[in-house]
């Protein structure tokens, strides 16, 4: 198994190889036929419950819930996440991304003693709860993300001043959320031509154990600087039509499963996509398949609270240090 990470396109560019990007970048470019993701309703179960204060003094109850259809982060050690925020690179703290659901609006509530409250619900996966649960380094990083999402879309300044009930997982009724999901990018086959027929087939090793893994490389277009779209080509060998394959993508994350169980791929995306925006093409005769990603880069698009970075770095690295005392 061998991976060529970020090549540039004319390393080794033939003029068959432009023409199928050409024409898988066409698929994806902004203004062609809309390809609407869908929005599914779900009803998060809540895990635990965090109390706070505005800057006014108000209390604000914060509903931590969890829902399978929001995926779990990347797997992090604690020294990453230092490492990150101790950090001056940009890109090295945009790699880390918290996926959540903030509820679309606060609900008022009373709280025991009879006095008035705001509560937000949040939905997160439920097996990045028991990481959070399991280290405070976690949780803190976490609840920063959770105080910024919160102040970025409904403009609240929170006090850091937080504390999590001990004998109630939520404060009120915690409402349904509505989580987009994007569909699986739909992979044409090519009609067998003589241009393709002259295609080189890839050359791969004898394997004498199977290989889950295949072969590919991931180039990226514009050549120079950021890139609007990402091409990424894998090699697949005894795969003989595209309806063996099964392609998933998300913002920071594609992968391909080769039934039956022939093949599996999962690459760590190193730029955002829009995921319902995205073209595939699969060469029969070659045993290429052939993945055009849009970048976030290439479009502008609209704030997401949730996905917010920026964080205190200092807060984070002093209260790290507060829980090794």
């Amino acid at each position: 198994m061998t991976s060529q990470v970020l090549l540039h396109p004319d390393d080794d560019l033939t003029q068959d190889d432009e023409q199928i990007w050409s024409s898988l970048i066409d698929q994806v470019k902004v203004g062609d036929t809309p390809r609407k993701s869908q929005e599914l309703e779900v009803a998060p179960k809540p895990t635990f419950c965090v109390k706070t204060k505005d800057k006014e003094g108000n209390k604000v109850f914060i509903n931590i819930c969890t829902t399978d259809s929001i995926p779990e982060p990347k797997k992090k050690t604690v020294d990453d996440l230092v490492k990150m925020l101790d950090s001056e690179e940009e890109m090295l703290a945009a790699d880390y991304r918290i996926p959540m659901s903030i509820g679309e609006t606060p609900h008022a509530e009373v709280d025991k003693k009879g006095q008035g409250c705001s509560v937000h619900d949040i939905a997160i996966n439920p097996n990045y709860v028991k990481t959070i649960k399991e280290e405070p380094a976690f949780m803190n990083f976490f609840l920063q993300v959770v105080f910024e999402g919160l102040t970025a879309k409904f403009n609240i300044e929170l006090e850091w001043d937080w504390l999590i009930l001990k004998n109630r997982t939520h404060v009120g009724r915690v409402k349904p959320h509505m989580i987009r999901t994007y569909r699986k990018p739909v992979i044409q086959e090519m009609e067998k031509t003589e241009s393709t027929s002259k295609r080189p087939v890839k050359k791969t090793s004898k394997h004498t154990q199977p290989a889950p893994k295949p072969d590919y490389i991931l180039l990226q277009e514009p050549i120079e600087g950021t890139p609007n779209y990402l091409i990424i080509e894998v090699w697949l060998p005894g795969i003989e039509s595209s309806s063996k394959l099964t392609l998933d993508v998300g913002e920071d994350r594609l992968t391909l499963h080769a039934h039956p169980a022939k093949y599996f791929l999962d690459i760590e995306l190193p730029y955002d996509v829009v995921p319902m925006e995205s073209g595939a093409q699969y060469d029969t005769e070659v045993q290429l398949l052939t993945v055009a990603l849009m970048t976030t880069c290439a479009v502008e698009l609209p704030s997401k609270p949730d996905r917010v970075i920026s964080l205190d770095r200092e807060r984070f690295l002093r209260d790290l240090n507060k829980n090794d005392n």
